[in-house]
């Protein structure tokens, strides 16, 4: 065999061998990005339509808010402390005057206190956010 034989199989082999483990890295990589996370399967407990006196005004609020869950199974405890929830989420928003209760950031604040407020009265890590389905200012 000569020297020019020898090298061109050397190269064909490397050119191969690259093709093999370039495919089976691209399939690799394409594999874990197409992944997507599991989503997390989460429902909602209605509050029902809460009213509420605005502090230091002569206004009031409505609000209907839904607390979204990560289990059902919370559904019980929630049912259970569901008297509880309501006077604490009526005290927090009446202790709330108009400034605080206005625009988007006086809502987002109301919703992540709303939340502390319910796992104040039902401690779980499955209670995930709240939501206003209606909220007016009158």
């Amino acid at each position: 065999m000569t020297t020019k034989k020898i090298i061109l199989y050397s190269v064909i082999g490397f050119i191969l061998t690259a093709l093999v483990v370039g495919g089976v890295f691209y399939f690799v990589a394409n594999k874990k990005a197409n992944e997507n996370p599991k989503e997390v399967q989460t429902s909602t407990y209605s509050m029902g339509e809460l009213y509420a006196n605005i502090k230091e005004s002569r206004k009031i609020l409505k609000v209907n808010i839904e607390i979204e869950i990560a289990n059902e199974k919370i559904n019980e405890g929630l049912d259970n402390k569901r008297s509880e929830i309501i006077n604490k989420i009526l005290e927090l928003l009446r202790s709330k005057d108009e400034t605080q209760l206005s625009g988007d950031k006086g809502q987002q604040a109301l919703r992540k206190e709303i939340v502390k407020s319910v796992k104040s009265v039902v401690p779980s890590d499955e209670i995930m956010d709240a939501y206003f389905v209606e909220y007016i200012i009158q």
